[in-house]
């Protein structure tokens, strides 16, 4: 019995190391530092989630879906969004920003967001590059986030794709159509979340994959706080991941 107890303890313990997540700092060309954390794969795997956060959050909206993900042999990466969480400097910082006038703000906004699909093309290299052999991976984008998932998946092989309270410009909706359609898709939306929904219905209305689902909530609670609403959500996220990857 107390070899049986000894051996559970770690067990249990090897369990708890391997969804730690460890904190990465890519560096780009610009020498700009984009802060990061990884979970790997509590396995040998070549299966890989990007996770891309919504624009009033920060990469530790997907903490709990990241562990989730490393137990089931997923290895998973969340980005931090130039600007956001800690991939700030004094040219890029949200908190700033908004305290910028209308003109001013914009401008800023624009100059800082045209990096992300290059910091987001550079997160995905990196956790190819972390997997075994032959990476599979799927990404996840809420709210703005969705929009840099499109960017990502037309310019390489994801093989899965999921928005995440994230509505889509018409243009996004025809590129979604025309490339990214036959990918088995996972869209989350809450009924009264406005345009959000209505692109999510219409996205749902385009997926030809027959494995892609559609979440829908009652309320109005946009990305994050869904998943604090249904304890469940991000089990069913690493679900519906774990069963197409």
């Amino acid at each position: 019995m107390k070899l049986l107890l000894k051996t559970f303890s770690v067990a249990l313990l090897l369990s708890t190391l391997t969804v730690q997540a460890g904190e990465l700092t890519l560096t780009t060309d610009k020498g700009f530092e984009l802060k990061a954390d990884y979970y790997p794969s509590n396995i040998k795997s070549n299966r890989a989630v990007l996770m891309l956060h919504q624009c009033n959050y920060n990469r530790t909206m997907y903490n709990n879906i990241g562990k989730q993900l490393a137990e089931k042999g997923i290895h998973a990466l969340s980005l931090d969004f130039r600007g956001f969480g800690e991939s700030v400097n004094n040219e890029f910082d949200v908190e700033k920003l908004q305290a910028l006038p209308d003109s001013e703000r914009r401008k800023a906004w624009q100059s800082m967001s045209a990096h992300w699909g290059k910091d987001v093309q550079q997160a995905y290299d990196l956790l190819k590059n972390k997997v075994s052999g032959d990476a599979v991976v799927g990404v996840i984008g809420a709210s703005c986030g969705g929009s840099q998932a499109i960017n990502l998946a037309e310019k390489n092989p994801i093989k899965v794709i999921s928005f995440f309270s994230s509505g889509q410009r018409e243009e996004n909706i025809e590129r979604y159509t025309t490339i990214l359609a036959d990918k088995p898709t996972l869209i989350i939306a809450s009924e009264e979340d406005g345009g959000t929904y209505t692109s999510a219905q219409t996205l749902f209305k385009r997926a030809k994959n027959t494995n892609s689902q559609f979440i829908a909530y009652k309320g109005s609670e946009h990305g994050y706080p869904l998943l604090d609403k249904d304890s469940h959500l991000a089990t069913n996220i690493v679900s519906w991941f774990n069963s197409q990857l």
